[in-house]
């Protein structure tokens, strides 16, 4: 028997036929006693009885089986083949006292692309772009007039008080890159909201929506990404109107930098008055487009947090901790 000395607090090995009994300890020599041998018992069952004919069979009475006596004291070793369960609660790291979480709820999250979406959507019926004069656009260009049209919105009260030169309106052209912009939105509207007013099709639905809709997610986060891309495209590539700007005072420029082309430094100061020349105009870049850039963004980061919430199964939802 393997037991621990109650004298010295060390492991021990004594034989067996010392159960109950004293037995000595090799290392300090002392005597203690011993438990008694273990043996477990299980109660028989007893027979039913078979009732005699004609009447009905008695309800079964479930025999009482007694608990298992709890085993003796002595050193008992760790199960093997596995690992000790660890604790329910993680402590906080050493020096920190407070703490405070944030659960990423899973409903919270499905809901995120339809609505960042379609916060971009509403966002692109306001100015992008302007041409200002203090506090007071003179020219304006919304997305969908410089998909169309490419005029911008002009402010004549303004214009006719000549803040703002205007002989650039008329080399303003369509921004055709933002055709697939558009697409790309509009379609991964569609399915976000189809995926959160829709059950499941059945087998009466549409083959075609029966073979998209396990790939709704994916679809969505592949048009929220193609919109944020052709958007980045098409803010470095710039809006019609700051283009036609630029062409304008280029055109101005244009005999002069011709003559200077072997001077370097008077072309040095040629292109000063070309960025002083167009500093008149002020053209500034609202904050509508950049909440639209960032409700893209966070669209696309809503959809791959959704979809890597749906492969956890039936995993507890993560939780993000601040501890302080």
């Amino acid at each position: 028997m393997r037991l621990v000395c109650p004298q010295c607090m060390s492991n021990v090995t004594v034989p067996d036929n010392t159960a109950g009994k004293e037995a000595t300890c090799p290392n300090c020599g002392k005597s203690f006693p011993t438990p008694a041998r273990y043996t477990a018992t299980v109660s028989e069952l007893g027979t039913a009885a078979v009732p005699p004919p004609g009447l009905a069979p008695p309800i079964p009475v479930l025999p009482v089986i007694p608990p298992v006596p709890p085993a003796p004291p002595g050193l008992v070793s760790p199960p093997t083949g596995g690992f000790l369960p660890g604790p329910a609660n993680i402590d906080a790291p050493t020096g920190y006292t407070k703490s405070r979480g944030i659960t990423i709820s899973p409903t919270v999250v499905a809901w995120l692309p339809a609505a960042l979406l379609t916060a971009v959507l509403l966002l692109t019926f306001f100015p992008w772009v302007g041409s200002y004069a203090g506090n007071s656009a003179v020219y304006s260009q919304r997305p969908w007039g410089a998909l169309f049209s490419g005029t911008p919105s002009r402010n004549f009260r303004l214009e006719q008080a000549n803040l703002i030169p205007g002989g650039w309106i008329d080399k303003t052209h369509s921004d055709w890159l933002l055709l697939p912009f558009f697409l790309c939105l509009l379609t991964g509207l569609a399915f976000a909201w189809a995926e959160r007013a829709m059950k499941p099709p059945g087998l009466s639905a549409p083959p075609p929506l029966v073979k998209l809709w396990p790939w709704r997610n994916s679809i969505v986060a592949g048009c929220a990404a193609l919109a944020l891309i052709f958007l980045l495209w098409q803010l470095a590539n710039g809006f019609g109107m700051e283009r036609a700007i630029k062409q304008h005072i280029a055109e101005q420029f244009s005999q002069r930098r011709a003559e200077a082309a072997d001077s370097p430094g008077k072309l040095e100061a040629l292109e000063y008055e070309e960025a002083q020349e167009l500093r008149k105009y002020d053209i500034e870049r609202t904050t509508w487009l950049c909440l639209a850039l960032m409700c893209n963004v966070l669209a696309v980061c809503a959809v791959v947090t959704r979809v890597a919430l749906d492969n956890r199964g039936n995993k507890p939802p993560p939780k993000l901790l601040l501890h302080y």
